[in-house]
């Protein structure tokens, strides 16, 4: 059975709290991990580019000079994509990237990053995010000499914490997640992982098979 220690923002050990085996025994997979990446950049690419074809660059739909005869190539309009400011053929469309990584794999991605935190004692559990606080001095001042974090961390309350939230947004190497937001992407970019009690227990929940 996987332990984790619960603690205060002084770092004082409060308890001791047992994890589902189910979860945080889950071995490393590394190629969920990979699908999983693959589909949140995916989805993020905005897919706006486009070219204009034929039939939307300006200019007219004259034939250019007679068919047969003049010693030219056979040429239609000016629109032509042989031609300097003509349409471009098949080039890039609007289009939507992104697919669907199914429900299971996307659970067992998360469920194998968040148990190699663990394992790797990146994982660091706090009673609650109880911030009296908006200024993001106070929120460094508390991670590093509280709980002696430094880095890029990630900060995982429950449900949302506006002077959590307004404490971290200044500081690029702090990042504020829900836990049930929380994506394979965040475990990946940061170095040490905060969660509260109650948000362990969250995930604990939804990640458990």
């Amino acid at each position: 059975m996987a332990n984790i220690d619960v603690r205060n923002w002084k770092n004082e050990k409060v308890r001791t709290l047992e994890l589902d085996e189910a979860v945080f025994g889950y071995p490393l997979k590394e190629h969920l991990v990979y699908e999983a990446l693959c589909a949140y950049r995916a989805g993020g690419r905005a897919g706006t580019h486009k070219t204009k074809n034929r039939s939307e660059v300006s200019g007219g739909t004259k034939k250019l000079w007679k068919q047969k005869h003049t010693g030219r190539a056979r040429m239609g309009d000016n629109r032509s994509p042989l031609w300097r400011h003509g349409g471009t053929v098949q080039g890039p469309v609007p289009r939507d990237y992104s697919w669907d990584l199914p429900k299971r794999m996307r659970k067992n991605a998360l469920r194998s990053l968040l148990a190699q935190t663990h394992r790797e004692g990146r994982l660091v559990c706090v009673e609650a995010f109880a911030i009296s606080s908006h200024r993001t001095a106070d929120l460094e001042a508390a991670l590093a000499s509280g709980l002696g974090i430094g880095g890029r961390t990630l900060l995982v309350p429950e449900e949302g914490e506006r002077n959590l939230e307004l404490a971290a947004r200044n500081n690029p190497r702090l990042k504020v997640v829900r836990a049930l937001g929380m994506s394979v992407v965040d475990l990946m970019d940061h170095d040490t992982v905060v969660v509260s009690e109650p948000a362990l227990l969250r995930l604990v929940e939804v990640l458990a098979p």
